[in-house]
């Protein structure tokens, strides 16, 4: 099986022993959303690199000071299976990770900058007894 790349995601801020213990544990912790067993363990060589098995697919996340990629391989049967819908749930698991790990900062948003400037307030329109 052909190992190919999947997504490349930019970080902030690289893989440290801290952050390796928030992906481990978003891994255990989310464990039971998986339709099927699987492993996961460090590179023996290179220990920025995740790889992650469940039969028949292999993932390996790597992780680099500026960006995370991630490969897979799978036989062609279970690629025909990785639809969009699929691959944007992964998607967006995995910058769920990486948000809650801290390998990228929470994105501000542009409303907090004008909330300091408070809207005048409306005026009242006088009612008439006639």
């Amino acid at each position: 099986m052909k190992k190919e790349k999947i997504y490349e995601f930019p970080i902030d801020r690289p893989l440290t022993p801290s952050k390796r213990k928030a992906v481990e544990k978003h891994i255990e912790d989310n464990a039971y959303l998986s339709p099927k067993p699987f492993t996961y363990n460090w590179d023996e060589e290179d220990d920025d690199v995740l790889h992650i098995a469940a039969e028949p697919v292999l993932i390996e996340v790597r992780f680099k000071d500026k960006s995370v990629e991630l490969y897979g391989s799978a036989p062609l049967w279970a690629r025909l299976l990785f639809t969009e819908t699929k691959k944007a749930e992964l998607k967006g698991e995995i910058e769920s990770v990486l948000l809650k790990a801290k390998f990228v900062a929470p994105k501000k948003s542009k409303k907090t900058a004008t909330n300091k400037e408070k809207a005048p307030e409306p005026k009242r329109r006088k009612r008439s007894n006639a």
